[in-house]
């Protein structure tokens, strides 16, 4: 095998490994994501007395909401760092050569 090959096998070993790590991160994103839509609203039923409690129950959603983007925006900013590649990694995305 010549030189030029065995790089070559290095550079496609390296990006299957960062696209199992992608993928595994992407997984866990939409776990997130499901896990925040898949929950039933509460909904109250009966008198008129329960309707101004109904009322509020979409507001303690709605305050969950900025909680459940916050823990989104963590999960992401946390992937985007263990993306970064390393300055000297020649696969860098920087990388113009290909």
């Amino acid at each position: 095998m010549s030189n030029h090959n065995i790089e070559e096998e290095r550079r496609l070993y390296r990006c299957a490994v960062k696209y199992e790590k992608m993928v595994k991160q992407f997984d866990e994103l939409i776990g997130i994501l499901n896990t925040t839509k898949t929950r039933p609203p509460k909904r109250q039923r009966g008198s008129k007395e329960n309707s101004s409690s109904s009322t509020a129950a979409p507001a303690a959603s709605s305050s969950q909401q900025p909680e459940n983007n916050e823990v989104f925006v963590q999960t992401i900013t946390r992937f985007l760092q263990e993306l970064k590649t390393d300055p000297t990694d020649p696969d860098s995305s920087t990388n113009t050569s290909d």
